[in-house]
């Protein structure tokens, strides 16, 4: 009887709003899913989606870590050497840098991330959802556990150091390092919902890729579904398309 209780008792507190080694790894195996891979993505965004005035949007992003660094670059359009583009280096114990270049002329100036409030090219995500995290930056609470389209998750509560957002709710699938569903409050409240369906979740080599997502405004209704035409992880993701001098030449390696 002894040995069938113990197992139970040492559950009890991961499941019931405790902030320790156990949820932080839960979290982190999820950010490393996110924030490990070095890729480069092509996105078609569509904003307002199901309304007549509709619009889409097309970009891309990607991602190198190196020497304990995370490279984030975001480009405007097809990625030719004309589109707005952006670089983001983050660092641990660093505050983080942005750089931002346009046009032909090779100029590249420094820009202010501020709280990553600014909506991504006028979608309703905006940069602090593709800046990278970890669970350290996070107070944590379990809720428990629910079920998103037939797959189980852990509802945890999270609390960001800093950024736009006070709180976040997340449900995180137990099968795979995914989120499925994010609540996003401010300082007014319930703010963003972000949903990512089961059957859009794909695995490519040891990572698990969201190949279509979708952000919701709450306050205003609308919405922007975020969908991935084409992607590119690992060792053939060219270093040298994450630094300031490819960033004033502009261009976007093709892939």
């Amino acid at each position: 009887m002894r040995r069938q209780i113990l197992p139970l008792l040492l559950l009890v507190p991961f499941l019931t709003g405790f902030d320790g080694p156990e949820a932080r790894e839960v979290l982190d195996t999820v950010f490393r899913n996110l924030y490990d891979p070095d890729m480069l993505v092509a996105v078609e965004l569509r904003i307002d989606e199901g309304q007549p005035d509709a619009e889409g949007v097309s970009f891309a992003y990607g991602r190198k870590n190196k020497g304990g660094e995370t490279r984030t670059l975001v480009y405007t359009g097809d990625g030719s050497r004309d589109a707005s583009r952006v670089l983001l280096f983050q660092k641990p114990g660093a505050q983080d840098r942005a750089f931002m270049s346009e046009g032909t002329r090779g100029q590249v100036r420094p820009v202010s991330v501020g709280r990553y409030k600014g909506s991504l090219f006028g979608s309703d995500f905006n940069y602090a959802d593709f800046r990278a995290r970890s669970a350290a930056e996070y107070s944590i609470e379990v809720l428990g556990r629910d079920r998103i389209d037939g797959e189980s998750c852990r509802v945890l509560r999270l609390r960001p150091l800093e950024g736009p957002y006070t709180m976040l709710l997340a449900w995180v699938s137990e099968e795979r390092p995914v989120m499925l569903r994010t609540d996003y409050f401010d300082e007014q409240g319930l703010w963003k919902r972000y949903r990512a369906r089961p059957e859009n979740i794909a695995q490519n080599f040891d990572w698990w890729v969201t190949m279509q997502d979708e952000m919701i405004d709450l306050r205003s209704g609308r919405h922007t579904v975020r969908h991935v035409r084409n992607i590119l992880i690992g060792t053939n993701v060219p270093d040298d398309a994450f630094t300031l001098t490819q960033l004033a030449r502009g261009r976007l390696p093709s892939f």
